[in-house]
């Protein structure tokens, strides 16, 4: 008992000195204001427990802790896994209290709290707000006799988490995210309000002189309080887990007189007008000393602990009936008497401020009424501040009524030894008299400590008493207005939606010349700062699944489209605003508008027809690239030549090193039919390297049938990373529509240029065809067939259409 020792140790040396016996000391929680300001003077760092852990604690050198009461924690992150398709999903366990604790209350994520649904057995869901679907949580209480299911199937490799990771006594609770990228690309920062360890109240237990089922050593009879008495006579006897006792002092309940543990209970129960006159939130901490532990629950409660031979309980803070009057006769003339009536200047005060934590602000220090007296500061001439901290009390009003206690306490100066006869050994430390002094003034004093004096050849055993001066008024209601909740800086208001945003259908001029159906997207400035992006999409009404998408920044305020844009034509359009640090919006609705006349409506169709022809074209030969049939299973399938005859010859190279591997195939097929005859050659080349793969195909078709020849050579591309691929090709072909045999030349690349070879070194620049603009430095064009020609200065239009010249100055 590292606490207790100490104090003995002092004892037993006073007794021996002195010839002192039976005495009884006021400990902990005696003259607080006083007692910490010699601390500071003496710079001793002071620790304290509190209710409340603001900062996440990692790695295995953690200390051991016991939350009671209604506290406020970022917790212990002990295990992260993910798992599941591209590792979508993530687990986390947080470890709260190495003791039991009665449930969980609030969960904040990013500093904001979360509709929690309970589902039962500690189940809780997230199913509204931004992270609707993607959190769910369970709380282990830690009274579990197995592990977390979940965390076993997921772990990641198999094994991380198994059957034996029970946590048995450790309060824990188990984070289960999904991954979006939108609302959840990366795990918040999670604070949690817990109702600490249920616990053992020797009131209630009939076998100890209570009333009630409690009983020593078994949880299921304990219950939640935040009644601090409780919490200090249960760390005194000890936290154990499987007869471990690893937190607390481990008295014996001998020590701990059940009389008066009651009486100090009762008062801490007893109703004011904010509630239960004392209330408690702490994190009991192994590292600390037992008397820091101690001290913060007694500062909760205006408590003084006493200590004696006879054990050791604690007196709270309230008026107390005066159980003697002493006058000066009742003194022994022969024993010196030490009065002084004023503290020294330093150890007095006539202000105190300070926080207490606000569990509707996050658990957040707020400020508490100053508590000062202004004829004081005026009889002090000057101000003497003091900062009293209250992190075991989460109650405004409260922490109001111990300020006021402490100050009221400092104010009262007055200390005194003396030694009276033997008729008032009944006196006991902690106990309020009167002494009433025709030298020293009439006043009423609480007894700091009490002792006996030895039997001697002189005299009987006379008592000593020390006194420091008390008065009921000091425990008077402060007369507060009613707790102000400080009320936390309000959600931002984000941008969601463009503000001013407009559709415009317009006329554009393209670098050529020519007038184009476009549509100029506005907005006006965006003020939010998480905004850095803007994603537009649009698409023709009749063909939804063809959809154009450009993303601007957000600073821009206009964008034109043309891309895909034809004339006279209704046209959907839909937008959503790309943020960084919350969860992004989705896209807003729909909206439809019809595009202007471009003038070039037979050019746009004629190009739009050729363009589907086209793409069906190498959609076909693409999806040659994914089909793993042989070529002649392909050949009769697709071309369905029934009683044909047929050969076929491969060939084929690969080698492979771990995951990469590369590979060439050719395959030559000929067939015959009665009615059709084909011949087709294929050479494939592959390389895979990791999560990137490439594939080059030359492709050479020719088939012949009664309506007349086919033939084509096709070249493709692909190369893939994870999910996204890139293709490129051409193909020549020559076809029969069933009214002409025409020849055809068709490229897909982003960009199309065709360069001289005699000019490489000249500087004649190319052709180019790149975005939808046709560029060239030198035409020599015998014929133009155009709605428009503009100049690049645009000072001469000429509006072939509409037969028009406009010349600009």
């Amino acid at each position: 008992m590292p606490f207790l020792a100490p104090v003995f140790g002092a004892v037993s040396t006073f007794i021996g000195s002195l010839g002192i016996v039976g005495k009884l000391v006021l400990g902990i929680g005696l003259q607080l204001i006083s007692a910490k300001l010699q601390k500071n003077r003496a710079k001793k760092v002071e620790q304290q427990a509190g209710g409340v852990q603001f900062e996440r604690q990692y790695g295995e050198n953690v200390s051991r802790q016991v939350a009671c009461g209604r506290v406020g924690i970022a917790g212990h992150d002990c295990y992260v896994n993910t798992y599941g398709d591209a590792n979508k999903r993530l687990q986390q366990v947080y470890a709260l209290s190495d003791f039991p604790c009665d449930g969980l209350s609030r969960i904040w994520a990013g500093g904001k709290e979360l509709p929690l649904t309970h589902q039962g057995g500690g189940y809780y869901t997230v199913d509204s707000g931004d992270y609707a679907g993607l959190m769910s949580f369970r709380f282990y209480d830690g009274t579990q006799v197995s592990a977390d299911a979940t965390l076993i199937s997921g772990s990641n490799p198999s094994g991380r988490w198994t059957a034996n990771h029970v946590g048995t006594g450790i309060c824990y609770l188990v984070a289960y995210l999904t991954y979006d990228q939108e609302r959840l690309a990366q795990p918040p920062q999670f604070f949690f309000e817990i109702r600490g360890a249920r616990l053992y109240d020797v009131r209630k237990d009939s076998t100890a002189g209570g009333v009630g089922p409690h009983r020593w050593g078994d949880y299921s009879t304990y219950e939640w309080t935040e009644n601090p008495v409780v919490m200090d006579y249960n760390y005194r006897r000890g936290f154990s887990v499987n007869g471990d006792v690893f937190l607390g002092m481990g008295m014996s309940p001998a020590d701990l007189p059940v009389d008066r543990y009651a009486i100090a209970a009762n008062i801490c129960d007893e109703i004011a007008s904010y509630g239960k006159r004392y209330r408690c939130s702490v994190i009991f901490d192994a590292d600390l000393e037992h008397g820091d532990n101690i001290d913060a629950v007694m500062q909760s409660c205006g408590g003084i602990v006493v200590d004696s031979v006879d054990g050791s309980w604690p007196l709270i803070g309230t008026n107390q009936p005066i159980v003697e009057t002493i006058t000066d006769a009742d003194l022994i003339s022969t024993e010196p008497i030490r009065f002084q009536k004023y503290k020294s200047q330093a150890d007095i005060v006539n202000s105190v401020q300070g926080t207490y934590p606000e569990p509707s602000n996050i658990w957040s220090p707020v400020g508490y009424d100053t508590q000062t007296n202004t004829s004081q500061v005026s009889l002090d001439r000057r101000t003497r501040d003091f900062k009293l901290d209250l992190p075991t009390v989460p109650y405004k009003a409260q922490a109001n009524q111990l300020a006021s206690i402490y100050y009221k306490e400092n104010r009262y100066e007055a200390t005194a030894e003396i030694v009276v006869r033997p008729r008032f050994q009944t006196i006991k430390a902690g106990d309020w008299i009167r002494w009433n002094s025709a030298r020293y003034g009439d006043r009423v004093w609480m007894v700091s400590s009490r002792s006996i004096k030895a039997l001697t050849s002189d005299g009987p055993r006379n008592v000593a008493l020390s006194l420091v001066e008390r008065d009921g008024a000091i425990y008077d209601s402060v007369g507060v207005l009613p707790p102000v909740v400080p009320i936390p800086p309000g959600e931002p208001t984000y941008v969601n939606e463009l503000p001013d945003y407009a559709i415009i259908p317009v006329i554009a001029t393209g670098a050529d010349g020519r007038s184009y159906a476009a549509f100029r997207l506005s907005w006006s400035s965006i003020v939010d700062p998480t905004v850095v992006s803007v994603e537009f999409q649009w698409r023709i009404k009749t063909e939804p699944t063809n959809i154009f998408t450009r993303t601007v920044p957000a600073d821009a305020q206009i964008a034109f489209v043309q891309e895909g844009i034809l004339s006279l034509t209704e046209y959907e359009f839909r937008y959503r605003v790309i943020v960084e640090g919350r969860p992004a919006p989705g896209y807003v609705a729909w909206v439809s508008i019809t595009s202007l006349d471009g003038g070039n409506a037979d050019l746009e169709v004629g190009l739009g027809n050729l363009k589907d022809e086209v793409t069906d074209v190498f959609k076909q030969l693409q999806q040659g690239l994914d089909d793993t049939r042989p070529l002649l299973e392909q050949i009769l399938t697709n071309q369905q030549l029934h009683g044909a005859v047929s050969e076929s010859a491969r060939r084929r190279l690969a080698v492979e090193v771990g995951r990469n591997r590369a590979a060439f195939d050719e395959q030559i097929v000929v067939v015959a039919s009665e009615l059709e005859a084909l011949a087709e050659q294929i050479t494939d080349v592959t390389v895979a390297v990791d999560d990137r793969f490439a594939q080059g195909r030359v492709r050479f078709t020719a088939a012949a049938d009664q309506t007349g020849a086919l033939a084509r050579f096709a070249v493709q591309l692909r190369v893939g990373e994870e999910d996204a691929w890139t293709d490129s090709g051409f193909y020549l072909q020559v076809v029969d529509d069933g009214e002409d045999v025409r020849s055809e030349f068709a490229v897909m690349a982003d960009r199309f240029v065709v360069i001289n070879p005699g000019d490489l070194n000249s500087n004649f620049l190319p052709l180019v065809f790149e975005d939808g603009e046709l560029k060239l430095q030198i035409a020599n064009i015998g014929l133009v067939r155009a709605g428009r020609m503009l100049s690049q200065n645009e000072k001469m239009d000429i509006d072939l259409n509409n037969g028009r010249i406009i010349i600009k100055s």
